[in-house]
């Protein structure tokens, strides 16, 4: 939780926005003490900007499109739904803010522990001194050891693109969450997240372990998951359209809307909220540019049947 009291030097834009969005869902919950209040209201007075943003995030609670949204009604649905409880739609409109504070605004991985590391949206190269390249994607972190003969990497977050220089003597390992992955020159994507670990090669052999299990062969287009209990079998896969980030696009064929978005989610800072189970079922295939995710929803928009509603620079519904 945001520390509402404070407002150091470098709290910027996002800081501001997230005290705010904090004080808009404490201020409508069932009981806040007058002390809280009068916090509110010295908060509100410290800086301009604060009151800005609380205005701004308190706008959209007035807003008819997206108290149309909340309520389940649409223009351009045929019949009417019946609205929403008071109750009830205060209670989905808090989520949707609380879900900005938990999503957009979760603290920054740590970047203070990595040697390398990528805001949302960047994309970085680094080159390292045993002819190695690495290419870091949105929000990723990873530490390396190339001292003592030593080849490791430590993906604590995210994904990277692994170009290795070609050393007999010298293995090249990639340390995930789950796996282990040994190499002595290829190229290959491994990408991490709180569930498990996916390695996909773009060219070469790669083994891949998981704790003290036997490893198993990679070689080009060839991709497994890893988790806590198991590794999945090896799939065949387009190891280019994995990698396909590389070049500032995402790609997909056939893949249900909810996966799409979630990729797309990743490079951008904020929210998007599908309303509809029902939505995110529906199969996308295309490649969309991740440099300009607006317009990634843009043309999600329309070559589907949504809407894509925009209630702060953070938060977007599709309905």
């Amino acid at each position: 939780m945001t520390d509402l009291d404070s407002d150091t030097p470098e709290s910027g834009d996002d800081a501001i926005a997230e005290q705010a969005i904090t004080w808009f869902a404490r201020l409508r919950a069932e009981h806040i003490s007058e002390d809280e209040r009068k916090t509110f209201r010295a908060w509100c007075q410290a800086n301009p900007l604060h009151r800005q943003a609380f205005d701004e995030i308190s706008g959209f609670w007035e807003n008819a499109d997206f108290n149309r949204i909340l309520t389940g009604y649409q223009k351009t649905a045929p019949g009417y739904r019946r609205p929403l409880k008071t109750a009830k739609l205060s209670a989905l409109a808090l989520a949707a803010c609380l879900a900005l504070v938990a999503v957009i605004y979760r603290p920054n991985i740590s970047c203070w522990q990595a040697d390398y590391c990528t805001g949302i949206g960047e994309i970085q190269t680094v080159d390292l001194a045993d002819g190695s390249r690495i290419t870091l994607n949105s929000d990723t972190a990873l530490r390396v050891d190339l001292g003592n003969g030593r080849r490791d990497v430590w993906l604590q977050h995210g994904e990277a693109f692994f170009d290795v220089y070609r050393d007999r003597l010298h293995p090249f390992i990639v340390e995930g969450r789950y796996s282990s992955t040994r190499v002595l020159g290829t190229r290959f994507v491994v990408r991490e997240n709180a569930e498990n670990d996916t390695v996909t090669v773009v060219s070469g052999l790669v083994e891949v372990g998981r704790d003290r299990h036997t490893p198993v062969q990679l070689t080009a287009n060839d991709s497994i998951t890893v988790n806590a209990e198991r590794s999945s079998a090896i799939r065949q896969i387009t190891a280019t359209n994995a990698a396909s980030w590389l070049k500032g696009s995402v790609s997909f064929d056939n893949a249900p809307l909810g996966e799409v978005i979630a990729e797309i989610g990743r490079y951008r800072r904020g929210g998007v909220i599908i309303k509809d189970t029902a939505l995110k079922n529906l199969k996308v295939s295309g490649r969309f540019d991740i440099t300009d995710t607006d317009k990634a929803l843009e043309a999600l928009q329309q070559t589907l049947p949504i809407r894509v509603f925009r209630v702060t620079p953070w938060l977007i519904f599709i309905t």
